[in-house]
C-alpha cells in the first residue's frame, strides 16, 4: 500500500483502493503527487499531531488522521473506534466552545501505538469499575476504550486534561 506526505498539510497517507487511482489527502483534499510518495521504515518511531476545533466534524478529522498510519486493519479499526470515542468525550463533556482546541497526538512504535486527545476542560475521574447501568444512553465511551486498549489513563491539572491510551501492535 503506497505513503504518501501531503505537500500541504503535512499529513502522512495511505493511499487506500478508494482513491488510488487520482490520490487525495483525506484531511485537507489536496492532491497527492507521485513525487510525495514515502517509504516507511518498519521500527521507527511515527508521531502524528493534530490540533481541531472542538466541533462535532472534529471526530471523523480524528479518524481518518489514524487511518494514516502503517498498522493492520484490525489494529486501524481499533484505533479510529478509540480515537473517535475520546474525541466525541472531549467536545461533549469538557464544556468547551467550538473554538476551542482538541489535541490529537498519535506516536506509533513498533510494539504500540498510543494516541492522546487534550482539551482545555477541567477533566474527569475515572468512572468506578461497577459504573452505571451499560443499556443507558450515554456515557459509554470509557466502557469502549477500557474494552479496547490494553492501557488507558488520564493526566489533568489545572489548565487542561488529557485522556491516552493504547494498544499493542501484534506481529502479523
Amino acid at each position: 500500500m503506497p505513503y504518501y506526505r501531503c505537500p500541504a498539510c503535512g499529513l502522512t497517507v495511505h493511499s487506500a483502493a478508494h482513491f488510488a487511482a487520482q490520490p487525495t489527502c483525506p484531511a485537507c483534499s489536496a492532491r497527492l503527487p507521485k513525487d510525495a510518495r514515502v517509504y516507511l521504515t518498519p521500527t521507527a518511531t511515527r508521531q502524528i499531531r493534530r490540533v481541531l476545533a472542538a466541533r462535532p466534524q472534529a471526530v471523523g478529522k480524528a479518524r481518518r488522521t489514524v487511518r494514516a498510519l502503517a498498522v493492520d486493519r484490525n489494529a486501524r479499526h481499533t484505533l479510529e473506534l478509540l480515537v473517535s470515542e475520546l474525541v466525541a468525550n472531549s467536545i461533549r463533556h469538557a464544556g468547551l466552545t467550538e473554538q476551542d482546541p482538541v489535541s490529537i497526538h498519535v506516536t506509533a512504535r513498533s510494539d504500540r501505538v498510543r494516541i492522546s486527545v487534550r482539551d482545555p476542560g477541567p477533566g474527569f475521574d475515572p468512572p468506578n469499575a461497577d459504573g452505571g447501568d451499560p443499556l443507558e444512553p450515554g456515557g459509554q465511551g470509557y466502557v469502549i476504550v477500557q474494552a479496547l486498549a490494553d492501557a488507558w489513563g488520564i493526566d489533568r491539572d489545572e489548565t487542561r486534561c488529557t485522556v491516552w491510551c493504547e494498544i499493542v501492535r501484534h506481529a502479523p
